[in-house]
């Protein structure tokens, strides 16, 4: 029973582990389509600040929640990988 507990947990958390690391690595892009966005709610003009504070915050959001989503899941895969180890 606690293998496949082992098994579903290492699963999991590696697919947690790979979606943070999506959204690390598409913050950017991610970034420049919310500032895109603005632009264009904003009838195609916008100040300079603001656009770049629109991309600035977007892309740091991703990447802290990339981060944060990646960290869980790394250690989530570490912690069950060892159970598993443990049980073999």
């Amino acid at each position: 029973m606690k293998k496949i507990f082992a098994k579903r947990a290492l699963i999991i958390m590696s697919i947690i582990f790979a979606i943070g690391l999506m959204f690390v690595f598409s913050s950017v892009k991610a970034g420049e389509n919310a500032g895109h966005k603005a632009m264009k709610n904003n009838g195609g003009s916008m100040d300079t600040n603001a656009y770049y504070r629109v991309i600035d915050t977007t892309t740091l959001n991703y990447q802290l929640t990339g981060g944060v989503l990646s960290l869980i899941g790394g250690c989530g895969v570490l912690i069950s990988g060892y159970a598993l180890y443990k049980e073999i």
